[in-house]
């Protein structure tokens, strides 16, 4: 039915004008007939409706395809209800003389007219009655090129929305990756008795980046398993001088979330909130899930001198996730940020 009814394919297209062309013929005759109510006078009247169908469809096409367009749209006003009129009038004219004169005169006399008795009220008379087609067609047309428009701009939308959540992502997989490299370089340095388990932490954390982060969604288990490793590499590289908490609620039960959006939260937790006072810094993740809403919370402690964006918010990656909350659930998500004195909170409720 879609494709009968939008196809541009021109022998869908055919097939549409005819199927509408019988369907009104068919109608008209009919209607026809159950006022005549004569016997066997149904073929004779869908003759004569196909007769005059002819013509009635001929002025609606030339104004749907031709004046229209090249006129009306073009705000040539006059010129076009000039030649809608004259049009109508001309087709009227022919209408009479193929019809009602030459056909009938040919099939029966009796019904016919003389071609004295074509006027200039009778020709007027006709074309408004084929106005209505004409009305008819159009409203169909603009109807169906109304519903195509919407579908197109939903289409444009949407192919817009998924390249630039494509950009978004681009630009932030080289951070992710310079930030966890770094990470593994500082404990090359300073904690070396800790590399093979860092390793193994960032081996897993590139492989969550490089294939199943790419998927619209991955398993809220799989972005949490990544905030552990993640947690885990910094807890590695500061060691005593960042307090870190990270607590899990609530069952997750096959859930799905879109990846990297909560552990960008956390990585601007460690990017802004660790090393400002050694030994006093400090960092606290929750995330809790109750059927399927799912509450995040991520908060950092911070000092005088810590620079924010002028919404409170860290430069480095808390834009791209707004902007990925905004793409993704524009509906079902509610995103607070909270700032108090030598504290920055995050707190994230979503519908999964």
């Amino acid at each position: 039915m879609y494709s009968l009814i939008l196809s541009q394919k021109l022998s869908t297209r055919i097939f549409r004008h005819l199927t509408l062309f019988l369907v009104m013929v068919l109608l008209f005759a009919w209607v026809a007939y159950s006022r005549s109510g004569e016997p066997g006078s149904f073929w004779r009247g869908y003759v004569m409706v196909f007769t005059n169908a002819i013509f009635f469809f001929g002025y609606a096409y030339i104004t749907v395809y031709l004046l229209i367009p090249r006129l009306l749209v073009k705000r040539r006003i006059v010129l076009f209800f000039a030649l809608f009129l004259f049009t109508g009038l001309g087709l009227s004219l022919l209408k009479f003389l193929f019809s009602d004169y030459i056909f009938y005169q040919a099939i029966a006399p009796e019904n016919g007219i003389s071609s004295s008795a074509i006027s200039l009220k009778s020709l007027l008379v006709n074309t408004k009655d084929m106005t209505f087609i004409v009305a008819i067609f159009s409203l169909v047309k603009f109807a169906r090129d109304h519903y195509t428009l919407e579908l197109n701009n939903r289409e444009l939308q949407r192919k817009e929305l998924e390249a630039e959540l494509l950009l978004i992502e681009h630009h932030m997989d080289p951070h992710v990756i310079f930030n966890n490299f770094n990470s593994l370089y500082s404990i090359s340095i300073y904690r070396p008795e800790h590399l093979k388990s860092t390793v193994r932490k960032l081996k897993d954390i590139l492989h969550y980046l490089f294939n199943e982060s790419k998927s619209d969604k991955v398993l809220l288990e799989k972005e949490v398993e990544m905030i552990e490793n993640y947690i885990g590499l910094e807890k590695l590289r500061f060691g005593d001088r960042l307090k870190v908490q990270f607590e899990i609620e609530g069952p997750m039960n096959g859930l799905k979330i879109a990846p990297l959006i909560l552990y960008s939260f956390v990585e601007n937790c460690f990017v802004y909130g660790a090393e400002i006072n050694p030994g006093k810094s400090w960092i606290r993740v929750a995330l809790k899930v109750q059927d399927s809403r799912l509450r995040f919370v991520a908060a950092n402690s911070l000092s005088d001198s810590c620079e924010l964006t002028e919404n409170g918010i860290g430069r480095i990656n808390n834009n791209n996730s707004i902007r990925r909350l905004e793409l993704e659930y524009p509906n079902s998500h509610r995103l607070v940020v909270r700032e108090r004195k030598h504290e920055h909170e995050v707190e994230l409720h979503v519908s999964l």
